[in-house]
């Protein structure tokens, strides 16, 4: 198997398996060479101190200050010739061909998304690169106690953001168009995606993307949102936010109305809870994550909800979540992962239809060896 070989990653802090293995937030792209035994980081003048500092308890891992590496390849390339004609990105490469040859070396595996550059400048030097699977470091799909501690705090940052516009909305009120306004200005996706922001911020967190539609914008489950909110349509909110100190991401989704809904929107938003809580009822460890997904089809179509091309249930039942918003484990149709203690995933069913609008529910969840521990500790309900 490919993943048996020593692993090598060229790569800046802010890349999810680098920040897994490493735990080094450098932004300049780094080496890693994981023999197995230990794990190699190959750091310049600039984050020798830092990476020691980080690291200096911990005994899988040896800080390495790749600068004596990267003057040899400058001699080598002057030696032939080549010096300028080679970009910096070909350099790290160069230097992880160099220190692999010291370490005898030949074969290594890299992740699927190295750059073409790294690889091919490998294999120019004699080094026999395999790609691996997205699951770099498999192992990363169970939780340690740190990272659930990381990522609880990032819930509660992206709840008390959802929390913030949820208040604006019980405070607002229609005017004339039946638009609602809040102190005396319209409420719009726009203006509540500044007050999160703002929430989340405060909390060192960050969130690039929010979708926050409201109305027939619900029935695109990706539309960001945008314009004035009115009374008595629904409000989408799906929150993922990520930590700016430790890289971790949570997710949430709610829908609302404020106001009354029609008899049509709340037999469908009735219809998500209901099949959030037939797959809630079945996570525990050793169940198919498949099983999941299934659960939720089965409800919607107990309640005769068709899934077409364009309109029912448009996605997967949810995803695994932790130094990436997507994660193993796979949760969706047929797939064949198993959950295990220590995994932490969302359940997001939801339901889209062009002449009602769209409902999501999504909660983030930490299994435990009987069941599985809430932590979007905010409640579901249609009213804000």
């Amino acid at each position: 198997m490919a993943q048996q070989l020593p692993r090598l990653v060229i790569a800046p802090g802010k890349d999810a398996t680098m920040r897994y293995a490493t735990r080094l937030a450098a932004p300049d792209p780094f080496l890693l060479l994981d023999d197995g035994k230990r794990r190699h980081v190959l750091v310049s003048r600039l984050e020798y101190g830092l990476a020691r500092k980080i690291l200096a308890k911990s005994p899988k891992h040896k800080v390495v200050l790749f600068d004596p590496y990267y003057d040899a390849v400058k001699r080598e390339l002057a030696k032939r010739g080549e010096k300028g004609k080679v970009r910096r990105r070909h350099v790290l490469a160069l230097i992880a061909a160099m220190y692999l040859r010291e370490k005898k070396i030949r074969k290594v595996v890299m992740p699927p998304n190295a750059w073409a550059a790294h690889v091919e400048t490998l294999r120019e030097h004699g080094i026999h690169v395999e790609l691996g699977t997205k699951r770099f470091y498999p192992e990363r799909a169970v939780k340690t106690a740190r990272e659930l501690k990381e990522i609880i705090a990032v819930g509660r940052a992206t709840v008390a953001a959802l929390d913030c516009c949820m208040k604006i909305l019980r405070s607002s009120r229609p005017n004339a168009k039946g638009e609602l306004v809040y102190r005396g200005a319209r409420v719009t996706s726009e203006s509540l995606k500044r007050a999160a922001r703002h929430v989340l911020l405060e909390r060192e967190c960050e969130a690039p993307e929010l979708i926050l539609s409201h109305g027939l914008q619900t029935r695109f489950p990706h539309e960001l949102g945008s314009g004035a909110i009115k009374a008595g349509e629904p409000v989408l909110f799906d929150f993922f936010a990520k930590s700016m100190t430790s890289g971790y991401w949570f997710d949430m989704s709610r829908t609302v109305v404020v106001g009354k809904p029609s008899n049509e929107y709340r037999r469908l938003w009735r219809a998500v809870k209901e099949a959030q809580d037939a797959a809630l009822r079945k996570i525990r460890p050793g169940t198919r994550c498949g099983a999941l997904n299934q659960a939720i089809d089965d409800v919607f179509k107990k309640r005769r909800y068709a899934t077409t091309d364009e309109e029912g249930f448009l996605h997967s039942a949810g995803h695994g979540l932790g130094l990436e918003i997507h994660e193993a484990p796979t949760v969706g149709n047929g797939s064949k992962d198993v959950l295990k203690a220590g995994m932490v995933i969302t359940i997001e069913p939801g339901l889209y239809y062009k002449k009602i609008g769209g409902a999501r529910l999504e909660n983030t969840l930490f299994v435990t060896k009987n069941g599985y521990r809430d932590l979007t500790r905010y409640p579901r309900r249609m009213t804000p």
